[in-house]
């Protein structure tokens, strides 16, 4: 959607601006930008990617885009390997209703086009053809000055309508009741502008745009678009007409008499291209009497070309944003599932205190009466064991500076003084999910920086895991395994080190990752890649017994050259 959104702003910023340019080719223009931005989820599934180092950093600086990800078969290698390891049940989430809603929509504005259609057939059967050889005579002279061969069938209603036309092989024009009536000089202009719209082939794009808006009914700018595109295409046939020799200021009074006599109002969803709507009669007068106005038609060579330069100019642009080739595959199994780490004895709630040496405020000056230290508020993730850490007994203080924002939030942390082996990757994930009172100055908050000394001891490891292991009980049967969603990330193209660094993630009910500690630490550039890469990672939760569970899950992070 962010590419779709990008290509209609500018076209929305763009091409009202062309007013030197005549209508047919802001049509042109409208319909060219239509199709780019409906394909370009398409084109994102076809073209190779395409990875510009500028690109990396551009992108950056949108809000990551989804797609889907694919499910890699069992014999393939995978970049990122993830085996759920428990589940607890949750309340349903509506994010999950977001793909009905969509169906949803979708439907019911097919099913409002489908309703118009049904009621132009009836009305078609209810018409009779136009026997007036006047009228015949009048449309066989426009369509031979048009230069139009296909055949036409001309109908006239038995309601007052407004003149509107619509069909592909044989198109239909169908007149009101009182068009026995008219001059010639009407007829002859109503005749010309229905005509125009038939040579100009505006029925068959108006009706694909309102397929599009029905796939993007909840997309303002598609709407936006669609409805740009219908008031140029009234501008073009009114060109066509002024073209034949029609003068003007009669045309435009043929228009106002024309909608003052119709009794049936044009529906918005509609299956016609309708001469006038009552709506957009002040901005076409005002058109029609410009006498600078640009009235060139164009030609099918040049709609053949703009169309074929569009979809050329968003090829790059889904091949750049697309996220194959930026994020590794991912396979998701429930078989041969590791453990989760039990506890070997329950301790008491004294053992459970945050595992917090110090913090330390860093760089603010005045006296200690003026200053304040941060505090932490909310322990929610304990700084865990890795796998190699335990295995070589490692224990002692971490050193992690961070900014300390005034709403309690941890920004910018970094490892001052480190162990190594893992944990001072597992010291800022527990870190970053803290929620500190922020320091003071002179009673007032402030942003601060601040050294906390994270430690880590063998004693403290069993109460530890079990806080983590109560976020998660056994997988039980009738689980359906998450699925990915890939989400734009930005992995180092040459890593240093080739390995695998594997992290303890749990699976939140909403499908977002929540990083619990890294259990095989690689490096520590390649387990913050890592984990920064994962956290942007979104899946489709866990299923049990039809409702999202929250799971628990080791992630392998392959990287390879």
């Amino acid at each position: 959607m962010i590419k779709a959104t990008f290509v209609l702003l500018c076209a929305v910023c763009v091409i009202p601006r062309l007013r030197r340019r005549s209508a047919a080719e802001r049509h042109l223009f409208w319909a060219a930008t239509l199709g780019a931005a409906s394909l370009l989820p398409l084109l994102g599934l076809l073209v190779p990617s395409w990875e510009p180092a500028w690109a990396h950093r551009v992108l950056g600086l949108f809000p990551p885009s989804f797609d889907a990800g694919s499910m890699s078969s069992a014999g393939q290698t995978a970049d990122i390997v993830v085996r759920a390891n428990g589940i607890e049940t949750a309340p349903w989430l509506p994010a999950s209703l977001l793909p009905v809603m969509w169906l949803l929509g979708t439907c019911i504005a097919l099913l409002m086009l489908a309703a118009e259609a049904l009621q132009l057939a009836r009305l078609a059967l209810s018409a009779r053809p136009v026997t007036d050889r006047r009228c015949q005579q009048l449309a066989a002279d426009v369509a031979h000055a048009l230069d139009l061969t296909r055949p036409i069938r001309l109908l006239q209603s038995a309601r007052g309508i407004i003149p509107v036309t619509w069909g592909l092989r044989q198109p239909r024009v169908m007149l009101p009741a009182c068009a026995t009536d008219w001059s010639v000089d009407r007829t002859r202009a109503v005749l010309a502008h229905e005509l125009a719209h038939i040579r100009r082939g505006d029925w068959v794009v108006h009706m694909l745009a309102e397929l599009i808006c029905a796939v993007y009914w909840f997309h303002p700018l598609f709407w936006m678009a669609k409805n740009r595109l219908c008031r140029d295409s009234e501008d073009a046939a009114d060109d066509e007409v002024l073209g034949l020799g029609v003068e003007s200021g009669e045309y435009a009074t043929h228009l106002l008499e024309i909608v003052r006599a119709a009794q049936a109002p044009v529906p918005a969803w509609s299956p016609t291209i309708a001469m006038a709507r009552p709506s957009h009669l002040e901005r076409r007068f005002k058109a029609l009497l410009n006498a600078y106005a640009n009235r060139r038609s164009i030609t099918w060579r040049k709609t053949l070309a703009t169309m074929g330069i569009a979809v050329l100019l968003v090829i790059p642009l889904a091949a750049i944003m697309g996220a194959r080739g930026l994020a590794p595959n991912i396979e998701i199994r429930t078989a041969n599932l590791p453990a989760i780490t039990e506890p070997a004895a329950t301790f008491g709630p004294e053992r459970a205190a945050p595992a917090v040496r110090n913090v330390r405020v860093v760089g603010v000056g005045g006296t200690s009466d003026e200053v304040t230290r941060p505090e932490i508020v909310e322990y929610t993730t304990p700084p865990l064991y890795s796998d190699e850490a335990r295995r070589r007994g490692i224990e002692g203080l971490v050193t992690v500076g961070a900014r300390v924002e005034m709403d309690g939030r941890v920004s910018a942390a970094r490892v001052v003084h480190g162990l190594g082996s893992g944990l001072d990757q597992n010291a800022l994930v527990a870190l970053r999910q803290w929620r500190f009172r922020p320091g003071t100055r002179a009673g007032h908050p402030v942003p601060m920086d601040a050294e906390v000394d994270v430690e880590f001891s063998l004693r403290n490891e069993a109460v530890n895991e079990v806080i983590a292991n109560d976020m998660a009980t056994r997988v039980g049967p009738g689980v359906t395994p998450p699925r990915a969603v890939r989400m734009f990330a930005l992995w180092p193209r040459r890593p240093r080190i080739l390995g695998t660094v594997v992290l303890d993630v749990v699976l939140l009910e909403d499908g977002t990752p929540k990083i619990v500690k890294i259990l095989q630490s690689l490096d520590p550039v390649l387990d913050e890649s890592a984990i920064r890469n994962f956290e942007q990672w979104k899946f489709s939760p866990a299923m049990k017994n039809g409702r999202p569970v929250k799971v628990r899950m080791n992630a392998e992070v392959h990287f390879h050259g």
